[in-house]
């Protein structure tokens, strides 16, 4: 490319495609630079440095893994929490280093950051609670999908640093009834009772699920009238508090 094409697009282009291959460790501007076979610091003429570049590189991943238009489509809220994880579950296995972006705010709120966290906003606020509750079980949603995908993708991040010819741990090896470690008393009845063959997905949507009925048990324990506000007629045979 002549430096006279130069786009800030593909200058972001370039830089998915190194830290995708790479890692954010690999990232620099003289490789993009040389990806593109122009002078390095022509890149400067576009990006700003190389945080401005990453916060470009995380909104465009953003942006080609939108949350779909709602209309007409009957969703309810936790259909809009499952579709986000959905989401998102794909988007960190395909590009792994985004999990660590999405994690600094500097970098992970751009424009269409907050188009998808308004997209979520908009249906948890079908639980009756305000724009800033919806915004923080939001996050919490987004906290989860992020942690629970951690296990996954994390072998990326020491890929080069890996030695471990499997996944053999602590915890495997006490499943299978062979026990590397000392047990604590409290996982004692663990001690051979199998693998689980719940994929780590189908995990995912399981502890996702909890999360949604906590969410619902709160605002509904919220709405309930208590016991000392109970407008009732008290009767003889009720008892007192």
């Amino acid at each position: 490319m002549t430096e006279s094409k130069l786009t800030r697009t593909a200058i972001v282009d370039a830089a998915i495609a190194l830290a995708d291959a790479d890692g954010l460790n690999a990232l620099s501007m003289r490789r993009i630079a040389d990806r593109l076979e122009v002078g390095t610091m022509s890149l400067y003429r576009h990006v700003g440095n190389k945080d401005e570049l990453i916060a470009d590189m995380t909104d465009e991943i953003a942006a080609r893994y939108p949350y779909p238009d709602p209309t007409g489509q009957g969703w309810n809220w936790r259909d809009r929490v499952r579709i986000a994880a959905e989401i998102d579950w794909r988007l960190y296995q395909e590009h792994p280093w985004v999990l660590l972006t999405f994690a600094v705010p500097r970098y992970s709120f751009g424009p269409q950051s907050l188009t998808s966290l308004a997209w979520l906003v908009e249906g948890l606020r079908e639980l009756g609670v305000s724009a800033r509750e919806a915004t923080t079980m939001g996050f919490s949603v987004w906290n989860y999908i992020s942690g629970a995908s951690l296990p996954v993708v994390g072998g990326t991040f020491l890929a080069e640093r890996r030695t471990a010819i499997d996944d053999t741990n602590g915890l495997r090896d006490l499943l299978e009834g062979n026990p590397t470690h000392p047990v604590p008393a409290a996982l004692t009845d663990l001690n051979g009772a199998g693998v689980s063959d719940l994929t780590s997905e189908e995990l995912l949507f399981l502890g996702l699920e909890a999360l949604c009925d906590g969410f619902a048990a709160r605002v509904a324990r919220r709405a309930a009238p208590s016991p000392e506000h109970d407008p009732r007629p008290r009767t003889g045979a009720e008892p007192r508090h």
